[in-house]
């Protein structure tokens, strides 16, 4: 029998073990005998778990212990006495640092539920008079036979001194769970479905993830007084919390039951169903979902130093630099809240900034990392989740803080997401985390992270989604973490930032390293090494030239024009949406501005802006461009961009009713005044640079009529003005224009696709509507064709076409536009290099050649199956 079985099994007296002298006065907690079936296995939660506590007295911690109890629910009275009484007979220390405090039978009646609370205490505290220094102490309330599984593995922890003293020092929670076998915590009822319902096959091959979550949960919460609930299997959630959806833990292929009762039930049911039955997975991939080594830069080879640490790449390059480490810091959450209506109000504000923060860093991230910024915006979801807000509010109005509470409450999410088996969607919690402690932090006016003005190399932990973002514009030259793994999302932005990283490198071998020693990390090799060698950081210097060279001359090709491996010249040129914008053009070697948004005129004033303030606006534009080309699209106001000082009403359908030039000609008299702005600032820039790059173009154009009218109108002001011709164009965004592209190239100057409208149009996918805007594929044969119909029309009249929607950004697309024939792609400042280089690497005839195959498929998934590898075009 083992020491735990003999210590629990016995019946009313204490027993002492001879066979173990170590444990002679350690006592028992005393039990019946156990009863012949197996006893069930003792549920722990991270709330149950204590870390790096500090006390002065064995009498404080059993007091923590009894409070702790008495705040879960597992005594329904304070337990001190009972703990005390037990030490008082006999020392409860066990062996290895390790301590297990418990009730004596003559408390039992107090005892609510079978439960443990475990506190770590790093620095150690006396115990008994023989001097043992406890640093793991496991308090029990034992209510029937449920601990004794729990015991039992307990035993196998004491015995092995290793494993002890790393678990008192751990900061991962999850260790001492998982070393006592405790799974997490008990299974959740399954909630009955409502009257209404529907099942849905799950069809995303990663399953219900954060993505799918958050679009389910964010769609879900549009139905008011309408209750909805997710079932797969056993396991239910409430379809307004992305994080219980998170947790239900589906996968591809499951069947998932959506039901609802309420007012909107029928429509709740239907509309979601649908959703997960078409899938809510993007199939445009993420480029820096997956970590790639870089081509043509070596892995440190024999590296040597005081510690070479293996782990596992996450951002590729190559850094050396002194070390900063980022320690944890401990926040004091007190639990006694100041008044419920004090502690609701401060979580309401601590929700609003915690918001802003996440803004904040979702638009510094969207010019350099655009597709990683997303991440931040699902996290902000998780601040106005349902199921947790619910929860926090319930504990507040118990008498509770309201930073005590929402750590509750995402612990309860935290455990329930431990669970599932899919590691990507473990891999969630550290969002969930992130939010927690972002919320917390404000709630107890924690000291703000800071790091050092120099160069640095930063060691962790680990970093939460929100520290890595914050890390763009510092000097940070490389990330090293003990934990996470290579696509999380700590790992994805670090890719779309540029900053090299290693991860999981292993629990406790960074955060103890000393500050300011040098280190490399080097993710070729996956490897990280501490104070290197002369030679392993002469090596490391070597690659980090090496590095620098091909960033050099990507940088230097970047300003270089695009040209195919035969010859054709591809124009790119920048979309930008106000002045600031500009400057990022040339920097990243733009040839000019495909699409200025005018609408951040309209929309950001309270009123009509003058003629005055337009031309200012559009001149420091070409300030930066001098006389490049600039393309001005007059103001597409209506659809999904209103403006609150227009006379604009409600349409039930605004992307089909007045927007574009529908509106410019509803409300001429602004229409004539944007155009006299433009070709007053043309007249300027003739003066300033000897000619004007300024084109004009106009949205929405549907038929032949809209054209000509506008260009009426364009005519008359600039002769009035006695302006510059200017060439006039038309977004091709409307299936009909390109139906009739034929006809508009005989007299317009140019055409520009608009692809994004253009393929919500002609899928009639409405793109802002978020169980649908996965499936506007760009792909799709149709609108290939319709692409395809508007080149040749113009090419036929001597006329070119530019791209200037999402499509044109997509190396793999861009190269697919291009073999069609389109001449001009605009795309954001960021993405310039990337397009220039994947069409430098190509040939023409090549891409005519596959563009044409394209044009032939029947499908969206055949299409994108050619553009996956470009070894033929080459």
């Amino acid at each position: 029998m083992s020491f735990f079985k003999s210590l629990f099994a016995s019946s009313e007296k204490e027993t002492e073990v001879a066979s173990q002298p170590e444990l002679v006065q350690s006592a028992t907690i005393e039990q019946p005998v156990a009863a012949k079936k197996e006893p069930d296995s003792l549920q722990v939660e991270t709330k149950q778990i204590f870390l790096n506590q500090n006390f002065n007295s064995k009498e404080q911690v059993l007091r923590f212990v009894s409070e702790q109890m008495l705040a879960l629910g597992l005594v329904n009275a304070d337990y001190f006495d009972a703990l005390q009484a037990r030490e008082n007979k006999v020392s409860t220390y066990l062996i290895n640092g390790v301590a297990i405090p418990h009730g004596v039978n003559e408390a039992k009646p107090l005892v609510a539920q079978s439960g443990v609370v475990i506190v770590q205490i790093p620095q150690g505290i006396s115990w008994n008079d023989n001097g043992d220094s406890v640093k793991l102490v496991v308090g029990i309330a034992a209510k029937g036979e449920d601990h004794l599984s729990l015991l039992q593995t307990l035993t196998t922890v004491v015995m092995d001194e290793t494993l002890s003293a790393q678990l008192a020092s751990t900061e991962d929670k999850f260790d001492i769970i998982n070393a006592l076998g405790a799974g997490a915590s008990a299974e959740a009822v399954v909630e009955d479905d409502f009257a209404i319902s529907q099942s849905a096959l799950i069809v995303d091959e990663a399953g219900m993830h954060a993505r799918p979550a958050s679009l389910l949960s964010e769609q879900a919460a549009s139905f008011a007084n309408t209750q909805i609930r997710i079932r797969n299997g056993e396991q239910s959630a409430n379809a307004k919390s992305m994080a219980a959806l998170l947790a239900m833990g589906a996968k591809l292929g499951d069947s998932v039951v959506v039901s609802a009762e309420g007012e909107q039930a029928e429509q709740a049911v239907q509309l979601l169903s649908d959703m997960i039955k078409a899938g809510l997975d993007s199939e445009e991939d993420n480029a820096n979902a997956e970590f790639n080594p870089l081509a043509g830069l070596p892995a440190l080879a024999n590296a040597t130093g005081d510690a070479v640490l293996q782990g596992m790449a996450a951002s590729p390059g190559i850094a050396a630099a002194p070390i900063f480490v980022l320690r944890a810091s401990n926040i004091n959450i007190e639990q006694q809240g100041s008044g419920e209506s004090n502690e609701k109000q401060a979580l309401q504000e601590a929700l609003s900034k915690a918001a802003e923060q996440s803004d904040e860093l979702h638009n510094k991230l969207l010019e350099k990392a655009p597709q990683e910024a997303a991440i931040l915006k699902a996290q902000k979801q998780l601040l106005s989740d349902e199921a947790i807000n619910q929860e926090c509010l319930q504990y507040i109005e118990q008498g509770n803080s309201a930073a005590w509470s929402w750590q509750q409450a995402l612990t309860s999410q935290i455990d329930a997401l431990s669970k599932v088996e899919d590691e990507r969607l473990k891999a969630r919690i550290a969002d969930l985390n992130d939010v927690s402690q972002r919320v917390i932090a404000i709630l107890t006016s924690a000291e703000t992270l800071s790091f050092p003005d120099e160069e640095f190399i930063l060691l962790a932990k680990d970093l939460s989604p929100s520290q890595t973002a914050g890390l763009e514009g510092k000097a940070v030259k490389a990330i090293a973490t003990e934990l996470g793994g290579p696509n999380s999302h700590m790992a994805i932005l670090a890719r779309g930032l540029g900053i090299p990283a290693v991860v999981g490198v292993g629990a406790g071998k960074l955060c103890e390293v000393a500050d300011q020693q040098m280190a490399v990390v080097d993710p070729q090799s996956a490897s990280v090494v501490i104070n290197p060698s002369s030679e392993t950081l002469e090596q490391a210097s070597r690659n980090i030239d090496t590095w620098l060279q091909m960033r050099l001359a990507e940088a230097e090709h970047q300003h270089e024009p695009a040209v195919t491996k035969d010859g054709r010249h591809i124009e790119v040129v920048c979309n930008i949406a106000k002045p600031k914008d500009a400057p990022s053009i040339l920097e990243n070697g733009g040839e000019g501005a495909g699409l200025l948004r005018t609408e951040f005129l309209f929309e950001a004033s309270s009123e009509e802006p003058s003629i005055e303030q337009q031309i200012d606006a559009l001149k420091s534009i070409a300030k930066e461009l001098g006389d490049r080309q600039l393309v001005v699209r007059t103001a597409d106001i209506g659809g999904d961009k209103p403006v609150s000082w227009m006379d604009m009403p409600h349409e039930d359908n605004p992307f089909l009713g007045v927007r574009g030039v529908r509106l410019s000609f509803k409300h001429q008299d602004m229409f004539e005044r944007q155009l006299e702005a433009i070709y007053r600032t043309a007249i300027w820039q003739v003066e300033q640079f000897g000619k004007s790059g300024i084109h004009i173009m106009f949205p929405m154009i549907a038929k032949m009529s809209e054209w000509t009218k506008a260009k009426e109108m364009a005519d008359k002001i600039r002769v009035s003005l006695n302006a510059p011709e200017l060439p006039l164009g038309i977004m091709v965004e409307v299936p009909s224009a390109a139906l009739v592209a034929d006809t508009l190239a005989k007299h317009v100057d140019f055409f520009s696709i608009g692809s994004n409208d253009l393929t919500q149009y002609t899928l009639a996918m409405d793109r802002l509507n978020p169980e649908l805007c996965c499936e506007a594929d760009s792909y799709h044969p149709g609108l290939l064709r319709l692409i395809s119909m508007t080149v040749k029309a113009a090419t036929a009249n001597g006329k070119w076409v530019g791209v200037c929607g999402n499509m044109a950004a997509d190396p793999n697309i861009a190269c697919l536009l291009v073999g069609m024939g389109v001449q001009e792609l605009s795309v954001s400042p960021a993405n310039v290099p990337a397009v220039k280089n994947i069409i430098r690497s190509v040939s023409y005839s090549k891409l005519q050649a596959k563009a044409e195959k394209a044009l032939q498929m029947c499908s969206s998934e055949a299409v994108m199956a050619m553009y996956k590898n470009h070894d033929d075009l080459i």
